[in-house]
């Protein structure tokens, strides 16, 4: 893979600025409890809770972006829309709805469709999430495959539309049933940014080029840990540890490496995970962003680096 294949020929691109700075892509992802994934063809907006808009078949004007906003925000969760490569503009007339839940390493996905998206006014979304952590899948609902989201979502960020059309287009020659276009799922540096769930992994940097690789991956229960961010159920030091622990133990397997426990002393975060049966161990300091000021994302005015998260010590007990 070279440098060029992830990106942007713009100077001044958010991606370019922070591979050029060499900030590690470790322990990045978001820290959700979980997501609602609608399906929308658009037009998203910049921010597309607040900007797009919603309706059902019959043209009817539907306040959903402030009703979700009010409900999951407080929860944690994220709500993403999503689209097929291609999709028109608009809503379908049966749009799909995911839900995802997080219960630390944990996941719990589903989804339903539903025949206009008033009808999400109706759901007791907190009872279902709560519901699905205990893995119960709703009634109506199918548990949810596996789903490879690209961010796409250009009018957040020049980069993501950039670089993240020819990854969505690559991923849907080659699995077009599970391949959706999604707004903005944070890190626009990182671009292209693939959420795959219902695990809640994001991969960042991953260009067209590598797209059978990741389907590949996880068609046999294996993830990419030298493109992963991290995984979104959990803090960013935990997520830099799983990955540093999945390459010192050599286990790439998506089912055998479990976090057992996490305790926060300040700047130092120590972890137990089982590793195919093994206990291991991974100290993470959190310190200040290196290198000097640089927008997160295009367009935006230069700040401190983020925090990264470096691991001290990884080791199996």
């Amino acid at each position: 893979m070279t440098t060029a294949e992830v990106t942007s020929p713009r100077p001044l691109a958010c991606s370019r600025l922070s591979l050029e700075a060499d900030e590690d892509l470790s322990g990045t992802a978001s820290t959700v409890a979980g997501y609602l994934v609608l399906e929308h063809g658009g037009p998203w907006g910049t921010k597309v809770l607040r900007d797009a808009p919603f309706s059902d078949p019959d043209g009817t004007a539907v306040p959903l972006g402030a009703h979700l906003s009010t409900t999951l925000g407080p929860l944690g969760v994220t709500t993403l829309l999503a689209r097929r490569p291609g999709a028109r503009h608009g809503i379908p007339r049966r749009p799909t709805v995911m839900l995802v839940a997080f219960d630390g390493a944990a996941a719990h996905g589903a989804r339903t469709t539903v025949g206009a998206v008033s009808r999400l006014f109706g759901w007791k979304l907190p009872a279902l999430l709560a519901g699905l952590r205990s893995g119960v899948v709703p009634e109506g609902w199918e548990p949810l495959e596996t789903q490879y989201l690209v961010c796409a979502h250009a009018r957040r960020d020049a980069c993501c539309g950039e670089l993240g059309r020819p990854l969505v287009t690559a991923l849907a020659a080659l699995d077009q049933e599970h391949v959706w276009e999604v707004s903005h799922v944070g890190g626009h540096r990182f671009a292209p940014n693939t959420l795959v769930l219902p695990e809640g992994l994001v991969y960042g940097r991953l260009p067209a080029t590598r797209g059978r690789e990741l389907v590949d991956a996880h068609a046999a229960g294996r993830l990419l840990p030298g493109a992963l961010r991290g995984r979104a159920g959990l803090t960013g030091p935990a997520q830099a540890a799983e990955i540093a622990v999945r390459q010192a133990a050599g286990e790439d397997r998506a089912d055998q490496v479990r976090l057992l426990g996490a305790d926060e002393d300040g700047a130092r975060t120590s972890t137990r995970w089982s590793v195919a049966g093994r206990t291991w161990r991974a100290e993470v300091e959190t310190l200040p962003g290196q290198g000097e000021p640089r927008p997160s994302s295009c367009g935006k005015a230069p700040e401190p680096p983020s925090p990264r998260h470096l691991v001290r010590e990884v080791a199996p007990e």
